[in-house]
């Protein structure tokens, strides 16, 4: 079972969560802007002492309509001003059943896009 570390938010630099999944990779997930609004959201392989590799598995832009149907889809049923109704809570969620980075990109991949 992976192990989702916490949550770090900082008002000025947004939001992320360690996981590590059952493979022993890491990721990082992380949202520019925390809390409840929009902006962007990010997973990325951490490497040697904690840093991010660079390499990303997955982005979104939470105002686009793609990124609001993702949002959407993760957060329905959520309790509202819980943490797995924020965009960091829900994708972290969302990743930490992934069991290696791979299946985690392929997981993403699988988010439903904005319908029309």
């Amino acid at each position: 079972m992976a192990k989702v570390g916490r949550f770090v938010i900082d008002p000025k630099a947004g939001a992320y969560c360690q996981i590590t999944l059952d493979s022993g990779e890491k990721i990082l997930v992380s949202h520019d802007q925390g809390g409840f609004k929009g902006g962007t959201v990010t997973i990325s392989v951490v490497k040697w002492l904690g840093l991010a590799s660079g390499e990303t598995l997955f982005t979104v832009n939470l105002e686009g309509p793609e990124g609001k149907a993702m949002l959407a889809h993760l957060t329905k049923g959520a309790a509202e001003g819980s943490a797995h109704a924020t965009p960091l809570g829900a994708f972290v969620d969302y990743a930490k059943d992934g069991k290696s980075t791979a299946e985690v990109k392929a997981r993403c991949a699988a988010l439903p896009p904005a319908s029309g």
